[in-house]
């Protein structure tokens, strides 16, 4: 009688392969995930945080190794923040049929709606220590509430018979 120790995890990990596979044969897209696995990556998606700061919203993508000057473009599509482009990936040698790589390269893409109230020509971008800001200068501020006054037939008639009335006795002489 042998024995057979189960690995939860193996499972689990052919589970996700599956997954992958069922997706890729009905959409026809690749992951386009940042695991390591960049092998035919065709657009990634970097993550990202969205905080606040004051009245401002940053929004934070890790782009590692990646030149912002020459191969990043930010901007604004029909209410959308879209980042988008590209990371350069170095060629490994093979070595007895295998690839070892854990940096993704290629393509990326990203997207935000943008509030309404947020001012395009307040809007900045910044790099440092492989992370591009984008400052949305404003956009957490509270929206400013303005009441307007509502007038109804009723007080338009009022409202016009009284300033009629002003002028016709401002007109009539007086005796």
């Amino acid at each position: 009688m042998s024995t057979y120790l189960w690995d939860p995890f193996a499972a689990l990990g052919r589970m996700d392969r599956e997954f992958d596979e069922i997706v890729r044969r009905a959409w026809g897209t690749r992951r386009p995930a940042l695991t390591g696995r960049s092998q035919g990556v065709e657009c990634a998606v970097p993550s990202a945080d969205v905080v606040t700061e004051g009245e401002d919203v940053l929004i934070n993508l890790e782009l590692p190794g990646v030149d912002v000057e020459r191969d990043v473009a930010v901007e604004i599509d029909r209410g959308r923040l879209v980042v988008r482009g590209k990371r350069e990936g170095r060629r490994e040698q093979e070595r007895a049929g295998r690839v070892h790589r854990e940096r993704w390269s290629g393509s990326f893409r990203r997207e935000f709606q943008l509030p309404e109230r947020v001012d395009a020509s307040r809007i900045s971008a910044g790099y440092e220590r492989g992370v591009l800001t984008v400052r949305l200068a404003g956009a957490a501020a509270e929206p400013k509430t303005t009441r307007i006054a509502v007038t109804t037939a009723s007080s338009a008639a009022v409202t016009a018979a009284s300033s009629d009335h002003d002028h016709e006795s401002a007109s009539t002489p007086a005796e």
